[in-house]
């Protein structure tokens, strides 16, 4: 790939199979950020535009005691590797929790993958995945670039897509919870060519490399179209639709299964 920028967006998107308005898992939670000093969140707030100083009581407080029902919990660290994370605190289909990292030095990139793991085996996802965004060329000139952004697309997962047309894809890593297993079948799972492992919690978790965080872009692509063909033919992915009007864009719709 051309594009030689290192990346400056890397998230942690899942869909949780449990409700977090417990305080057990709420409180594991929370614990999995400040077991690490460069995770504990400095604010946090029930919705987006509310910003209170970040103090784990007043969030068990706020969700285990207040006479009002939040349904989300936001979560920001504004002083060196700033984030913005959010989760939904009940359980529904819809359910979703979201942690976006903007720039992170590179050898903190592992880290970003053990968080990841610590929180699926709290929520344990239905489905989610770990991504570094590498760069992708704006609009498209090659099919390469094409390919990249399409994976790129495939690691934004949200309610709004997963609900009409079940899993995007994989990310750099990728975690199917047990129904969505069901519906792929575990013994495709389990054959695709990357790295496949079953979690304690119950899912199966696919990397598409060793060590995500030690390959170049390439490699990253190459992999992940060699998984990514094999899972299509289970015809559970959804089916991406290129808009080749401005080279831009990745739609999808729900695949044939």
């Amino acid at each position: 790939m051309e594009n030689n920028k290192l990346p400056s967006v890397f998230t942690i998107s899942m869909f949780p199979s449990v409700s977090l308005d417990n305080e057990i898992l709420l409180n594991s939670l929370l614990n999995v950020l400040e077991q690490i000093e460069q995770l504990i969140p400095t604010q946090w707030g029930p919705n987006e535009m509310t910003r209170l100083t970040y103090n784990k009581s007043d969030v068990l407080e706020r969700v285990l005691a207040s006479p009002f029902k939040d349904t989300e919990i936001y979560l920001h660290r504004t002083e060196n590797l700033k984030y913005e994370g959010s989760f939904s605190l009940g359980y529904s289909f819809r359910s979703f929790l979201h942690f976006k990292f903007n720039s992170m030095p590179r050898t903190l990139w592992p880290l970003l993958f053990e968080l990841s793991d610590s929180i699926a085996q709290i929520v344990k996802p239905r489905y989610g995945n770990t991504h570094i965004f590498w760069p992708s060329t704006v609009p498209w000139k090659t099919d390469q670039q094409r390919l990249h952004r399409w994976m790129n697309f495939c690691a934004q997962p949200a309610p709004v897509n997963f609900g009409p047309v079940g899993p995007l894809g994989l990310g750099h890593r990728t975690y199917f919870g047990e129904d969505i297993v069901e519906l792929i079948g575990e013994s495709s799972l389990l054959n695709t060519p990357a790295i496949v492992s079953e979690n304690e919690w119950g899912g199966i978790q696919i990397d598409v490399v060793k060590e995500p965080w030690l390959s170049t872009p390439d490699q990253l692509l190459s992999a992940w179209l060699q998984s990514m063909n094999y899972l299509q033919e289970t015809e559970v992915l959804a089916i991406p639709n290129f808009n080749l009007k401005d080279n831009r864009t990745v739609q999808f719709t729900v695949g044939d299964k």
